[in-house]
């Protein structure tokens, strides 16, 4: 149950990416904004992607074990 709900957390912040206009870099007259250029707020988020992959592999051995355990 921790896995899932470690899964779930990361998915909540990481829609910030989308919802949050200050998480991509603001045109200033440069060639470089917007999406793939992240700033400072947006590299934040981005840490999440680290525990969402943990939680899918946290996800994966608790299930293995369960298996495991049942036959």
């Amino acid at each position: 149950m921790g896995g899932v709900l470690a899964f779930a957390t990361p998915l909540v912040t990481l829609s910030f990416l989308i919802t949050t206009p200050e998480a991509w870099i603001m045109p200033l007259g440069d060639l470089h904004h917007g999406f793939p250029y992240l700033s400072g707020a947006g590299r934040v988020v981005l840490k999440d992607t680290l525990m969402l992959a943990g939680a899918v592999m946290k996800i994966a051995d608790s299930a293995r074990a369960i298996v495991k355990q049942r036959y």
